[in-house]
């Protein structure tokens, strides 16, 4: 492109102009005198004369005039043509400049072109040189030269009536955007149709320390703190020296660091198991014990080979059980469970299974009178099993193994279908009727759905259906989850997806009675140095700095258990008996209570087959955590994974069949095959 094109198309003349040089040059072209008679001679009937030579001279100079005036003719014709389609061409590119959107895109122009299109430079030399050479043509190069540019055209704004929009004037004000909306679909169905759900943003996993953690450190010069410090578990200490003795630890039934490693949104991820804590896993799997009295909390003892840990080494298992606080003479209960259908396979980890163990364990601690009915609040919510007793015992575990991920829920309308579900049971005397729901979704209810649900929990509150609502979700958060308007002041509200406080939410919901048992149990051994070279207790490390035990109580509530797991290096002879071991804790009352048992070589499986069901499920649980932490002792002797699945293959059956055997089931993966 040249420099100057820019300059010299903005000297364009318009339009007028142009037709004014067109006049000029028409009124310039000049017609001979004699030219019409001489056409009318030529055109006229006439007879042959003979010229003379001078005639004949003088008519060849007549007709070279003549065609001479005949060209300017036609070229003055063509001229006038050329400039009536000119200015026809420029009226339409004028349209199509109004009408394409196109020519509305400006384009890049530089600094120079802006500059230059400021002044006229004049024609260039090679043009002054061609219009020299052809004067002829100097109009018609002149007209071609004009060419139209399009520049800074805007289009024109068409006004919108409303008369352009089509409007339904029926369903004008009902309808939303989105005609697929949750809310728009809620003013159709029943009681709503899965109000929300994909909306609800998750809020982050919060890792915060056990409210009742404990700590075991030996003020001992014995004992090797250096080591407990650099590789943050317990070495090996001697009986043989006086102050080893004795070893006291104050028991933790926490399960704290097991729920945040095993049901969080990343599972078993190094963030969360870098505190993890051994004796809350072991208390999270301690379940395979023979349960205890009610209202009491007892001792259990067992022993065999550490089969992890090499030859030579035995493993001594102490742990405690918390009873039932099921009153002796109370009237048979009817509940009612509702649960929302998990979204996806993630979801079913952190909200389903949680309440699925703790379903399964529930069933095994109903009277012969006692009954139990599973609502499923789906899209169409339906009964998976009615009136389960405790001899229902497997189609319990059936039913519950057939609640699978994925589908749609509906949250209100499985409210109002299992409060009519419970309102069917019998409620003659003095039967309770209760209706816990567990949802993660109650904060999706909008203002319509609670309009409609707060009649219909009203009355079946009046006729006799006690509520409690579940939100499924950290109790960290439980202060910006407030109940609905609709549940608001019916029944109780709380906000957990703890495993731990389900179960004793379901064990009070179906007993009718406080579940608290005891607090701060705590356990002394007493070792008999001539029957223990070494021993070393697994976990409990010190927290955080603090070499003391946690001044916070320890609450232990119905079904809940610890343990404590020794490593033992005994001698080929010896006496019989291996420690004495002493348990003391408060009952409810604040009345102090003490439990004396010895532990004696009998009590050592002579095998891994031959080991207790608790013992097995604690090995795997111990050893699972060690792998994942890579500690001490599972890199010293050399621990892999293989080894670990080998001995969970032969793993006693009876533990497949228990009711707490997902959480073991979960740690492992070679369980799922």
């Amino acid at each position: 492109m040249p420099t100057d094109l820019a300059a010299r198309l903005k000297c364009i003349p318009e339009a007028a102009e142009i037709d004014a040089a067109l006049d000029r040059e028409l009124s310039a072209v000049e017609v001979p005198a004699g030219l019409t008679e001489q056409l009318h001679e030529i055109a006229g009937p006439s007879t042959l004369v003979t010229r003379s030579v001078g005639q004949r001279r003088a008519a060849g100079r007549r007709s070279s005039v003549a065609w001479a005036a005949a060209a300017w003719a036609v070229a003055a014709t063509v001229l006038v043509a050329f400039g009536i389609g000119l200015i026809g061409q420029i009226d339409w590119n004028e349209e199509i400049a109004q009408n394409d959107p196109v020519s509305l895109i400006p384009a890049p122009t530089s600094t120079t072109e802006q500059t230059l299109a400021l002044d006229w430079l004049g024609p260039t030399g090679d043009e002054i040189e061609a219009q020299a050479e052809y004067p002829a043509m100097r109009s018609l190069a002149a007209a071609q030269s004009f060419a139209p540019v399009i520049t800074d055209v805007s289009l024109p704004v068409a006004e919108v009536t409303q008369a352009d929009a089509p409007r339904i004037k029926s369903l004008s004000e009902e309808l939303p955007d989105d005609l697929l909306a949750n809310t728009f679909l809620m003013r159709w169905q029943p009681l709503g149709a899965n109000p929300m759900i994909d909306s609800m943003h998750g809020r982050p996993q919060l890792l915060l320390p056990s409210a009742h953690s404990v700590s075991y450190f030996p003020e001992s010069q014995a004992y090797d703190r250096e080591f407990l410090l650099r590789e943050s578990v317990q070495p090996f200490a001697s009986p043989q020296h006086r102050s080893m003795r004795s070893t006291s630890v104050p028991v933790t039934g926490s399960l704290k660091s097991f729920e945040n490693s095993l049901f969080a949104e990343n599972p078993l991820s190094p963030e969360v198991l870098e505190n993890a804590r051994s004796e809350e896993w072991l208390a999270a799997t301690s379940k395979f014990y023979v349960p205890a009295q009610p209202n009491q909390i007892e001792l259990r003892t067992a022993a065999g080979p550490a089969v992890f840990a090499g030859a030579g080494t035995q493993l001594l298992e102490i742990g405690i059980v918390a009873g039932s606080t099921d009153p002796k003479d109370r009237a048979p209960a009817h509940l009612t469970i509702a649960i929302p259908p998990p979204q996806s396979p993630s979801k079913a980890r952190q909200t389903w299974l949680p309440v699925k163990i703790a379903l399964r364990e529930m069933i095994e601690h109903l009277r012969p009178h006692d009954s139990i009915t599973l609502v499923v609040m789906s899209d169409t919510p339906y009964v998976v099993i009615d009136d389960a007793t405790s001899d229902h015992r497997e189609e319990w575990f059936a039913a519950l193994d057939q609640i699978t991920p994925g589908l749609p829920s509906n949250l209100a309308e499985g409210i109002r279908f299992a409060s009519a579900t419970s309102l069917t049971k019998a409620g003659f005397g003095d039967i309770r009727r209760s209706l816990v729901v567990l949802s993660d979704r109650f904060p999706a209810l909008d203002a319509s759905t609670n309009a409609q649900l707060r009649p219909l929990i009203e009355n079946a509150s009046q006729q006799g259906i006690t509520f409690s609502w579940i939100q499924l979700e950290d109790e960290s958060y439980a202060s910006l989850v407030p109940a609905p308007p609709a549940l608001e002041g019916v029944g109780d509200w709380q906000v957990t997806n703890s495993l731990q406080r389900l179960g004793r939410i379901l064990h009070q919901q179906m007993h009718g009675a406080s579940t608290l048992v005891g607090t701060d149990p705590n356990i002394r051994v007493n070792w008999n140095e001539k029957s223990v070279g070494q021993y070393r207790l697994i976990g409990y490390q010190p927290i955080g700095g603090h070499f003391v035990s946690a001044s916070e109580t320890r609450e232990f509530h119905a079904l809940d258990s610890g343990t404590l797991l020794f490593e033992l290096v005994l001698p080929d002879d010896g006496p019989n008996e291996v420690a004495t071991v002493e348990l003391t804790w408060n009952d409810s009352q604040g009345k102090k209570r003490k439990t004396t048992q010895k532990v004696s070589r009998l009590q050592f499986a002579s095998s891994w087959q031959a080991s207790p069901l608790s013992l097995q499920a604690a090995q795997l649980t111990q050893q699972c955590l060690a792998l994942h932490q890579n500690s001490y002792f599972s890199r010293r002797r050399g621990n892999t994974i293989d080894e670990l699945e080998n001995w969970t293959s032969s793993l006693n059956p009876a533990i497949r069949q228990h009711a707490s055997y997902p959480r073991l089931e979960v740690l492992l993966p070679s369980l799922h095959d």
